[in-house]
């Protein structure tokens, strides 16, 4: 059995190889042509492109794995089929599942190796892919001087060309717009011919002007303007000027990767997690904040406090207690705040009575005289304490007021509608003010809210996604193995059509369950395992069939099947008769 799985192994790692340098090279190319016009122009070297490849291609590894343990299982199964040692093989005794036993394992280990791979090295080197990337994209195109055009490349000029010789030195009529001081086109320098060229490793750039002049409009040095005044204008005449030109915005410069670590393929489960977990503690700040922001707009009937839905609080506790305990804390001095202010206003209108001073009178047993009326126009009760008449109170925290009181309130608060015309629109002009702050309040928590559930959801998907395309590597291989056993070819005809076939499968539903995740269609975990539940049905089923040497890929098993149904018909049709 040693040499039967060396024998298979070695037929299986080969073509692995082959596939997966290939799927590595064909992805990249894909890849790569969404940023092409970005590296047109710009004479960035073979050693700054062979190192972005190189990132890009750690990148496109995981999404090649799969491919190519599928075609390689497929090439090698159905090579073993077509030249009948698969058939030898089980004539021996030795069923299919231990034939594809080692074959499993590689891929098995192959997919743990995929896994590290896309949690540890794919993230690095995407942050260095995507900041080389950002660097190129900010670098300007080599200098490229067109004839009749104005070039703008070189910070703070504008040169225009009438003619360029073959020799890429020569020019002829020349305009430079020299833009130094800022002052718009008061400093031009015009030229019969030019010679143009490099030195110092082209970090400079000289020009030899010849047969020209250099125009200068230059302002009093007092600064006073005066209508009568005539800017002086300087013309000087040369015959040979030499201009030296800094190269320096032409270079590629190299941005702080630090950056773009924030994004969510450069980081690993760890990082996805912490990420993950920040954003939950923001939706659930957000969330719990909006109801004390809006909270103002109910005063009258809710003592301006808003209660949150039924289950955020205790969901908040779940998520950080710390902070939800702070928050409560605060919450409940605003409230009281708000409520020791109602109990002013009232205490200042006589109308209020705080349940608190009524106890205390009550312990004291201090009776009055019937009838009694206050100054302030309060009736007082009886002075036996066994005939006074209970009212109703109603609770807000720790504080008691009456209902009376309450109702003074609100009295005084209507009153303000029934006022002169001028009060009347202060009051509703500030009551649309209110309503205004409080829907620009709630569009922004929703906005924000959106944003964060957006990145909330990128962020689970992509977690979830280094689990599944590890595993997709076994579901690729459970599909491949038995197809080749069933189809009995190989080489790269046959089976690439198929394995593209499921791999376009495979692609196409990873797609579609990351933007659906996004736009929070589905949860994250089932968008990154939606082709992996998919396609493992379906490894499994023709695992079934190889087991039992089903020709499914044959017209002979679908005419029987076609033969079986007309017979079936038949004899119904004839009982029906």
């Amino acid at each position: 059995m040693k040499k039967l799985d060396k024998l298979l192994l070695k037929s299986f790692i080969g073509p692995f190889v082959i596939t997966f340098l290939v799927a590595v090279f064909i992805l990249l190319l894909v890849y790569m042509m969404k940023y092409f016009d970005d590296f047109i122009g710009k004479n960035l070297g073979f050693m700054v492109l062979g190192e972005l490849m190189g990132y890009f291609s750690i990148n496109q590894m995981p999404m090649a794995l799969p491919l190519a343990v599928l075609i390689s299982s497929l090439m090698t199964y159905g090579k073993l089929g077509e030249h009948f040692e698969l058939t030898a093989i089980k004539g021996s005794g030795i069923s299919l599942l231990r034939i594809i036993l080692p074959t499993f394992v590689f891929c098995v280990l192959l997919a743990i190796g995929a896994f590290l791979l896309n949690n540890y090295i794919v993230p690095k080197a995407n942050l260095r892919a995507f900041s080389l990337l950002y660097d190129i994209k900010q670098t300007k195109p080599s200098m490229d001087l067109r004839e009749g055009q104005f070039y703008n490349g070189i910070p703070k000029y504008s040169i225009k060309i009438e003619k360029k010789y073959p020799d890429g030195i020569s020019i002829k009529n020349i305009v430079i717009y020299d833009h130094t001081e800022g002052d718009g086109n008061k400093r031009v320098i015009i030229a019969d011919s030019c010679r143009m060229y490099s030195f110092m490793g082209d970090r400079y750039l000289k020009m030899d002007l010849y047969n020209g002049n250099h125009y200068i409009e230059e302002e009093e040095k007092s600064g006073r303007k005066n209508k009568d005044e005539v800017a002086q204008f300087v013309r000087t005449k040369f015959a040979n000027m030499d201009l030296v030109f800094s190269l320096a915005s032409f270079d590629l410069n190299d941005t702080d990767e630090s950056l773009f670590a924030d994004n969510r393929y450069m980081k690993g489960i760890k990082e996805l997690n912490s990420s993950i977990d920040s954003m939950s503690h923001s939706m659930m700040d957000s969330k719990y904040k909006v109801y004390g922001s809006v909270a103002g707009a109910y005063r009258l009937h809710m003592a301006g406090y808003l209660e949150p839905p039924m289950g955020l609080v205790e969901k908040k506790h779940e998520v950080d207690s710390i902070r939800e305990a702070k928050k409560v804390l605060q919450d409940s001095l605003k409230r009281m705040e708000e409520l020791a202010l109602v109990a002013d206003s009232l205490e200042q209108l006589g109308e209020a009575k705080i349940d608190s001073s009524a106890k205390k009178k009550a312990k004291r047993k201090t009776y009055q005289k019937p009838g009694l009326v206050t100054s302030k126009g309060v009736v007082k009760s009886k002075s036996n304490p066994l005939a006074v008449k209970k009212k109703k109170k109603v609770k807000f925290d720790s504080l008691y007021i009456s209902s009376d009181s309450l109702i003074a309130v609100v009295k005084l608060k209507m009153d303000s509608v029934y006022q002169e015309q001028g009060v009347r629109d202060q009051v509703l002009s500030r009551a649309v003010g209110n309503a205004r702050n409080i829907k620009s309040t709630l569009n922004s928590t929703v906005l924000r809210m959106k944003s964060l559930k957006t990145s909330l959801d990128s962020h689970v998907v992509e977690k979830y996604k280094k689990y599944a395309q590890a595993f997709s590597c076994i579901v690729m291989f459970l599909i491949g193995a038995p197809l080749g056993a069933i189809i009995k070819r190989g080489g790269l005809g046959f089976p690439v059509i198929i394995s593209i076939f499921f791999f376009i499968i495979f692609y196409v539903l990873t797609s579609v369950g990351d933007k659906w995740a996004k736009s929070g269609v589905v949860d994250g975990f089932y968008a990154a395992w939606m082709a992996n539940f998919v396609l493992f049905p379906v490894g499994v089923f023709f695992l079934k069939q190889a087991r039992k040497d089903a020709k499914i890929f044959d017209a002979d098993f679908y005419s029987v099947w076609i033969d079986k149904i007309k017979n079936w018909w038949v004899a119904r049709v004839n009982k029906k008769q």
